[in-house]
């Protein structure tokens, strides 16, 4: 009899034990899958952004001020002075900005998002395996990021008394100003949001909107203007051909297969002087792909699951204050979606709204942003048309198929830019790689 007790107990141990790690290790299966995709993603993004060829990746950083002034200039004019002045390869130092960048969003997302959001959403190709999986890894999206989200480090330890005001202002403004003539861009999406929080912050210390909003202005008028002095000096021909000159100067340290031989420039060096006319996505409205699934259209359901993936399982507790920020934040975006490289866009704004939204719960706690956001009825609203995932297994699996393409949405891009695509592409490029 005490023989069967044992055996009974052994058998029921082992059932619970084995009921318990069942839903821990898919869990941990999609987090080690993601992350393994990202490191096999790394020398994959480099290999294939290696020659000064690549005009739309290693090209968009070597945009310097060799012409004069010129928006997006600053990293490639420090990229043009340490090659100089070291012979160093400007593309080497294009990969080392792109990995420490990387790395170091990586770890403040971790850490700043820590216990808010599912691991396995922030290693998604929704954020972090975003720019690899879409080859866009050796561009500037993940240095702006991340210079968005050190701003919001600042702004906490303000808020905090943890830094000096004048400190902290100063700090912002000089990141905030790196970020701008790095890409124009991010005046348009980065700074409504500092804006508004100097505002409350400034309306804690009992002044009425109009003065906290006054005083939030004059502390980031540095960087506005900067962002409109990158918006009316944009660039031109003359000046994209002499930052390719300057190039071909360094040509013994450059790789390149022929564009840097080429008379004229191309990629994002030529498109420094085009307008909106040039990269105005008004044909999208009449683009089908397979003659079935309309663009405007999958974009569209592409932006909801996306909403809905930020969003989280249904029993988050702050998923009421996630579809109000994801969506506040989504406003601020509205104008580049109009633009090319929506898949880009949508990287920014989901890594940018995980960043406030962490800033925001840490920084007020749940209870005053609950509070605060209840005052925002128009985005309530549109927060409660935005459903949320029963439980994680269906959570995860969607985050397993689900992919955004970087730039034109089509079934290719779709099937490619997903986990699986991606890893089958990692699995062809190694194979070939090893067995050439």
């Amino acid at each position: 009899m005490p023989i069967i007790n044992i055996k009974q107990f052994n058998i029921n141990s082992l059932r619970k034990q084995f009921s318990f790690n069942k839903p821990s290790n898919q869990k941990f299966s999609f987090e080690i899958l993601f992350t393994l995709l990202i490191i096999l993603g790394i020398p994959l993004n480099l290999y294939k952004n290696r020659f000064y060829d690549n005009s739309w990746t290693v090209g968009e950083w070597l945009i310097s001020y060799a012409g004069g002034f010129v928006r997006r200039g600053l990293p490639g004019e420090l990229i043009h002075l340490i090659s100089t002045k070291y012979s160093l390869g400007p593309i080497f130092i294009v990969w080392g900005f792109s990995i420490v960048s990387l790395v170091a969003l990586i770890l403040l997302l971790l850490n700043f998002c820590k216990n808010l959001f599912e691991k396995s959403f922030l290693l998604s190709q929704l954020i972090i395996l975003a720019p690899l999986s879409e080859n866009y890894f050796v561009r500037k999206d993940t240095f702006l990021v991340l210079l968005y989200g050190l701003s919001l480090l600042i702004m906490k330890a303000l808020y905090h008394k943890s830094i000096n005001k004048l400190i902290a202002i100063l700090s912002v403004d000089f990141i905030s100003m790196v970020a701008i003539f790095s890409h124009e861009s991010y005046g348009i999406w980065g700074l409504p949001s500092l804006l508004i929080i100097f505002s409350i912050f400034e309306k804690k210390g009992k002044k009425n909107i109009f003065q906290s909003f006054l005083c939030a202005t004059l502390f980031l008028l540095p960087a506005i203007l900067s962002f409109f002095l990158c918006w009316f000096f944009k660039g031109d021909a003359n000046q994209s051909l002499m930052i390719h000159q300057s190039w071909q100067s360094l040509a013994e340290i450059i790789p390149s297969v022929s564009g840097l031989y080429e008379k004229d420039p191309s990629g994002a060096i030529a498109a420094i002087g085009w307008g909106t006319s040039q990269v105005f996505t008004s044909s999208l409205i009449s683009q089908f792909n397979l003659f079935i699934f309309w663009h405007p259209g999958m974009w569209l359901l592409t932006i909801f699951i996306s909403i809905r993936l930020f969003i989280g399982k249904k029993k988050d507790l702050n998923q009421k204050l996630k579809r109000t920020i994801v969506c506040s934040q989504f406003v601020a975006f509205i104008p580049l979606f109009l633009f090319v490289d929506i898949g880009r866009w949508i990287f920014m704004w989901l890594t940018s709204s995980a960043l406030l939204f962490s800033f925001l719960y840490q920084t007020f706690g749940s209870k005053k942003l609950s509070y605060f956001l209840s005052t925002l009825k128009g985005q309530q609203i549109l927060a409660k048309t935005i459903p949320q995932f029963s439980s994680i297994r269906t959570y995860n699996y969607v985050l397993l198929f689900f992919g955004i393409p970087h730039c034109c949405w089509s079934l290719g891009r779709y099937l490619v830019s997903n986990p699986i695509g991606f890893g089958i592409k990692n699995i062809i490029f190694y194979t070939q790689f090893l067995f050439s």
